[in-house]
Protein backbone atom coordinates (compact mmCIF):
# COMPACT_ATOMS: atom_id res chain seq x y z
CA UNK A 1 0.00 0.00 0.00
CA UNK A 2 1.55 3.53 -0.96
CA UNK A 3 0.96 6.46 1.09
CA UNK A 4 1.10 10.02 -0.10
CA UNK A 5 2.87 12.45 1.61
CA UNK A 6 1.59 16.10 1.88
CA UNK A 7 5.11 17.88 1.87
CA UNK A 8 3.53 21.38 1.56
CA UNK A 9 1.87 20.56 5.27
CA UNK A 10 4.87 19.22 7.49
CA UNK A 11 6.91 21.55 9.19
CA UNK A 12 10.01 21.56 7.76
CA UNK A 13 8.45 22.80 4.34
CA UNK A 14 7.51 25.73 6.50
CA UNK A 15 10.58 26.44 8.03
CA UNK A 16 12.69 24.86 5.83
CA UNK A 17 14.21 22.84 9.07
CA UNK A 18 11.71 21.42 11.79
CA UNK A 19 11.89 22.74 14.88
CA UNK A 20 13.17 20.67 17.55
CA UNK A 21 11.00 18.88 20.25
CA UNK A 22 11.59 18.41 23.92
CA UNK A 23 13.84 15.44 23.01
CA UNK A 24 17.84 16.88 22.76
CA UNK A 25 18.40 14.15 19.77
CA UNK A 26 15.91 15.21 17.14
CA UNK A 27 17.41 14.70 13.97
CA UNK A 28 16.96 15.52 10.03
CA UNK A 29 18.12 13.67 6.76
CA UNK A 30 19.54 16.25 4.54
CA UNK A 31 20.97 16.01 0.67
CA UNK A 32 24.01 17.30 0.31
CA UNK A 33 25.26 18.79 -2.59
CA UNK A 34 27.65 21.62 -3.66
CA UNK A 35 27.50 25.04 -5.26
CA UNK A 36 30.10 26.30 -7.48
CA UNK A 37 33.64 25.08 -6.01
CA UNK A 38 33.29 24.88 -2.90
CA UNK A 39 29.64 26.16 -0.94
CA UNK A 40 28.94 23.10 0.85
CA UNK A 41 25.47 23.01 1.07
CA UNK A 42 22.36 21.08 2.60
CA UNK A 43 18.74 20.76 1.60
CA UNK A 44 16.00 19.48 3.97
CA UNK A 45 15.17 15.47 2.68
CA UNK A 46 11.84 15.70 3.45
CA UNK A 47 11.55 18.65 0.83
CA UNK A 48 12.87 16.86 -1.77
CA UNK A 49 10.34 15.55 -4.71
CA UNK A 50 12.71 13.95 -6.95
CA UNK A 51 16.66 14.77 -8.16
CA UNK A 52 17.13 14.04 -12.45
CA UNK A 53 19.14 14.52 -14.76
CA UNK A 54 18.30 17.61 -16.94
CA UNK A 55 19.93 18.94 -20.18
CA UNK A 56 19.97 22.33 -21.08
CA UNK A 57 18.68 21.55 -24.55
CA UNK A 58 15.67 20.34 -22.68
CA UNK A 59 15.07 23.68 -20.81
CA UNK A 60 11.98 25.86 -22.41
CA UNK A 61 13.57 29.50 -22.02
CA UNK A 62 10.90 32.18 -20.75
CA UNK A 63 11.55 36.08 -21.78
CA UNK A 64 11.70 38.55 -19.13
CA UNK A 65 12.00 36.40 -15.97
CA UNK A 66 14.92 36.74 -13.76
CA UNK A 67 18.43 35.73 -14.68
CA UNK A 68 18.61 32.58 -12.68
CA UNK A 69 15.40 31.18 -13.51
CA UNK A 70 16.73 29.27 -16.75
CA UNK A 71 13.16 28.66 -18.10
CA UNK A 72 10.76 25.16 -17.23
CA UNK A 73 10.32 21.51 -18.06
CA UNK A 74 8.15 19.12 -18.74
CA UNK A 75 8.51 16.71 -15.95
CA UNK A 76 5.56 14.13 -14.85
CA UNK A 77 3.35 16.41 -17.33
CA UNK A 78 3.25 19.49 -15.02
CA UNK A 79 5.84 22.81 -16.19
CA UNK A 80 8.77 22.53 -13.55
CA UNK A 81 10.66 25.87 -12.82
CA UNK A 82 14.79 25.07 -13.46
CA UNK A 83 16.60 27.60 -11.26
CA UNK A 84 20.17 28.08 -11.75
CA UNK A 85 21.34 28.07 -7.64
CA UNK A 86 24.77 29.41 -8.25
CA UNK A 87 23.89 32.36 -10.41
CA UNK A 88 20.72 33.24 -7.84
CA UNK A 89 23.66 32.98 -5.40
CA UNK A 90 25.90 35.10 -7.10
CA UNK A 91 28.62 32.68 -8.46
CA UNK A 92 28.93 31.92 -12.01
CA UNK A 93 25.77 31.15 -13.57
CA UNK A 94 25.48 27.17 -14.75
CA UNK A 95 25.10 27.80 -18.23
CA UNK A 96 28.08 30.17 -18.72
CA UNK A 97 29.64 26.49 -17.98
CA UNK A 98 30.49 23.87 -20.92
CA UNK A 99 28.18 21.70 -19.54
CA UNK A 100 25.69 20.32 -21.39
CA UNK A 101 23.41 18.47 -18.47
CA UNK A 102 23.32 18.73 -14.84
CA UNK A 103 21.35 17.28 -12.16
CA UNK A 104 17.74 18.83 -11.21
CA UNK A 105 16.89 18.74 -7.25
CA UNK A 106 13.31 18.77 -7.45
CA UNK A 107 11.09 20.56 -4.54
CA UNK A 108 7.61 22.20 -4.04
CA UNK A 109 7.29 25.03 -2.37
CA UNK A 110 4.50 28.08 -2.34
CA UNK A 111 2.77 25.95 -4.75
CA UNK A 112 5.39 26.09 -7.37
CA UNK A 113 7.65 22.90 -8.29
CA UNK A 114 11.26 24.19 -9.02
CA UNK A 115 14.62 22.36 -9.95
CA UNK A 116 17.37 23.50 -8.77
CA UNK A 117 19.88 23.03 -10.90
CA UNK A 118 23.54 21.77 -9.38
CA UNK A 119 26.71 19.39 -10.95
CA UNK A 120 25.80 16.82 -9.19
CA UNK A 121 23.99 15.50 -5.89
CA UNK A 122 26.17 14.43 -2.95
CA UNK A 123 25.36 11.59 -0.23
CA UNK A 124 22.36 11.72 2.98
CA UNK A 125 23.77 13.10 5.77
CA UNK A 126 21.68 13.47 9.08
CA UNK A 127 22.27 15.82 11.80
CA UNK A 128 21.03 17.21 15.13
CA UNK A 129 18.95 20.30 14.75
CA UNK A 130 19.59 21.65 17.88
CA UNK A 131 22.95 22.06 16.36
CA UNK A 132 22.03 24.48 13.64
CA UNK A 133 23.98 27.50 13.97
CA UNK A 134 22.47 31.01 12.56
CA UNK A 135 24.63 32.37 10.05
CA UNK A 136 26.95 35.22 11.28
CA UNK A 137 27.52 38.62 9.63
CA UNK A 138 30.93 37.56 8.77
CA UNK A 139 29.97 34.65 6.88
CA UNK A 140 29.64 34.97 3.11
CA UNK A 141 27.96 37.80 1.52
CA UNK A 142 24.87 39.28 1.87
CA UNK A 143 23.68 37.82 -1.14
CA UNK A 144 24.89 34.27 -0.08
CA UNK A 145 23.68 34.26 3.73
CA UNK A 146 20.07 35.57 2.24
CA UNK A 147 19.32 32.23 1.08
CA UNK A 148 20.56 30.38 3.96
CA UNK A 149 18.92 28.67 7.37
CA UNK A 150 21.70 28.41 8.93
CA UNK A 151 24.55 25.89 8.99
CA UNK A 152 26.25 22.87 10.37
CA UNK A 153 29.67 21.65 11.46
CA UNK A 154 30.58 18.31 9.86
CA UNK A 155 32.39 15.17 11.42
CA UNK A 156 35.57 16.74 9.18
CA UNK A 157 34.69 20.45 10.93
CA UNK A 158 33.34 22.07 7.49
CA UNK A 159 30.63 24.19 7.68
CA UNK A 160 27.85 22.33 5.97
CA UNK A 161 24.57 25.31 4.77
CA UNK A 162 21.41 24.73 4.63
CA UNK A 163 19.08 26.82 1.86
CA UNK A 164 16.50 27.98 2.68
CA UNK A 165 13.52 26.82 -0.29
CA UNK A 166 11.27 29.87 0.62
CA UNK A 167 13.67 32.61 0.18
CA UNK A 168 14.64 31.03 -2.66
CA UNK A 169 11.14 30.95 -3.80
CA UNK A 170 10.21 34.34 -2.90
CA UNK A 171 13.49 35.85 -4.83
CA UNK A 172 12.30 34.01 -7.82
CA UNK A 173 8.37 35.31 -7.86
CA UNK A 174 9.21 38.45 -5.94
CA UNK A 175 11.50 41.74 -6.77
CA UNK A 176 14.06 39.89 -9.57
CA UNK A 177 17.43 39.32 -8.23
CA UNK A 178 20.41 40.64 -10.86
CA UNK A 179 23.57 39.53 -10.74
Amino acid sequence: MSKTIDLMSSPASKNLIARPSERSDEHQRFLGFTIGDSLSALIPLINLQATIKISLAEILAVPQMNESLLGIINYGGKATWVLDLAHLMGGTGYVRTAARTGMGMLFQVQNETVALLIERVGTIETYDLQQCLPMGEAMYTDRIRSFLAGYFIDDAHQSRVVIDLDRIVDALIGTPVTA
